[in-house]
């Protein structure tokens, strides 16, 4: 079951007596378990009981008898973290027992990571998976990001453009913690909506991405002398080197798909291109040639042995080899290009 089936579930089901939630995400984890913990108080249980695995935990907490109930409540909550989704040998043993009889005065929830492949083949997932429902809260794919934006940015009352659901989408891809703190505050503010892309990035607090974005601007329009300034600040200010990759790293993604042609409009949304951008990346992709592409390729996988390997090169000069690229390669200087023929 996917999260976004987890509302529905609860109001036509209720609780079941065994509910795992698993996920890559903590925010959409907790998500789900503030909709088990409503739908709890709506079936008046007012007992809840949280616990965590570790190398000491007693796997014999989880058959507790009702006499420790409170008074006024029948059933119990409670709440089982598999920091790594790894019960063990006694814990495989003790979720097995609960599995083949479940308590009638008590609800227990199991969360966790993402499970890996060999761990969803593990007998005690498969039992897990027999006795109750098991939810998925995972971060959407790329493409799936706005939609997930604009969704989340109603539950704060909140209204934004395509286009500053787009910036957000670039910003905070990978990071759904950071960008439901920055909904929030946005929410806050009081602005006249729907809010637009200029509004956004004069609120961003994430100045780090806000520069690497504005390196991508200058990029874009074809400005080497800005997108240098822009770089040499973001290395100034020993900006997080994995995001600028990424960013790179896109930008070759779209020139390549673009220079493929016959795109739809549903193609340029799934590359993240704005409408209002559409323009600018045709010519993008027209000033970088294919030879230039190509290049600029073998130039990022240099980057990533230099950053994540130690190869030896500097970084900086990486960056201006590919800035230069990007931005005009007519003036790309003979020695950059009899490096990478």
């Amino acid at each position: 079951m996917q999260l976004g089936e987890l509302a529905n579930h609860l109001q036509r089901h209720g609780l079941p007596a065994l509910l795992c939630v698993f996920g890559d995400t903590p925010l959409l984890v907790d998500d789900a378990l503030q909709l088990i913990r409503q739908q709890a108080r709506q079936q008046g249980i007012d007992e809840r009981q949280r616990l965590m695995q570790d190398s000491q935990f007693d796997w014999s907490q989880l058959q507790q008898q009702s006499a420790n109930l409170g008074l006024f409540s029948s059933l119990r909550l409670m709440e089982l973290e598999l920091p790594e989704a790894k019960p063990g040998r006694d814990g495989a043993e003790a979720l097995k027992r609960y599995c083949a009889e479940l308590p009638e005065d008590q609800i227990l929830v199991i969360t966790g990571p993402k499970l890996k492949q060999e761990q969803q083949k593990a007998k005690w997932f498969q039992l897990l998976q027999q006795a109750g429902p098991v939810v998925q809260a995972n971060s959407p794919e790329r493409r799936q990001l706005p939609a997930f934006i604009q969704q989340r940015s109603q539950r704060y009352e909140l209204s934004l453009t395509s286009e500053a659901t787009q910036l957000l989408a670039d910003w905070f891809e990978g990071n759904l913690l950071a960008l439901d703190q920055e909904l929030q505050k946005l929410a806050l503010m009081d602005m006249p909506q729907p809010l637009t892309p200029a509004v956004v990035t004069d609120a961003a607090q994430d100045q780090s991405r806000f520069s690497v974005f504005a390196l991508q601007e200058a990029i874009l329009a074809g400005d080497l002398k800005s997108a240098l300034k822009r770089l040499q600040r973001l290395l100034e200010e020993e900006a997080e080197t994995a995001i600028l990759n990424w960013m790179l790293q896109r930008e070759l993604e779209k020139l390549e798909r673009l220079q493929q042609g016959r795109l739809q409009l549903r193609d340029y949304a799934q590359l993240g291109i704005w409408r209002s951008q559409e323009a600018a990346y045709q010519a993008f992709a027209k000033r970088v040639s294919a030879a230039h592409l190509a290049r600029l390729s073998r130039l990022l996988v240099r980057l990533e042995y230099a950053f994540k390997r130690d190869s030896g090169e500097d970084l900086a000069t990486l960056y201006c080899h590919i800035i230069v690229l990007l931005c005009a390669p007519a003036q790309e200087p003979d020695f950059i290009s009899s490096c990478y023929a």
